[in-house]
């Protein structure tokens, strides 16, 4: 069955934007900068050697203009606050991957006084960490089946 409305793409009377809207043109575009959804901000720069799908972490290209040179693939910034959006270069610490993780692991680590405590708690909180004793013999001669 043919249709008697007219397709909207076809209408002559809507005024129709170009489908190449692509960067500033858009008036979705942000200035090409974004928060990801680690809560890191993100620059866009696609000729980048390091982009991913274009983006690049903006507390790199701080760091790399601060240093005048690209970073290496191993080399970690850490931000000392450990506020991600915070890329001021007095906020930063160039660092390896291995170093980077013990910087954030860096009073974590818990004594034993500490781990028999969250024991002690997890057991009282949780009673399926309780270890059962299976060797013990039911007792079903109580149980009536007549009632």
């Amino acid at each position: 069955m043919a249709s008697d409305k007219e397709l909207a793409s076809k209408r002559k009377d809507i005024k129709w934007t170009p489908k190449n809207n692509v960067g500033a043109s858009n008036p979705n575009f942000a200035g090409g900068k974004y928060i990801d959804d680690k809560g890191y901000v993100r620059v866009l720069l696609p000729d980048h050697p390091r982009n991913i799908k274009g983006y690049v972490y903006e507390h790199r290209l701080v760091m790399e203009k601060y240093l005048d040179r690209y970073l290496k693939h191993w080399e970690t910034v850490h931000h000392i606050n450990e506020i991600k959006t915070d890329n001021r270069i007095e906020n930063f610490y160039l660092c390896m991957p291995k170093e980077h993780s013990a910087i954030h692991m860096e009073g974590r680590r818990t004594d034993m006084k500490q781990r028999d405590k969250m024991r002690e708690n997890a057991r009282n909180v949780k009673p399926h960490t309780l270890k059962r004793d299976y060797r013990k013999k039911k007792n079903f001669s109580n149980i009536s089946y007549n009632e």
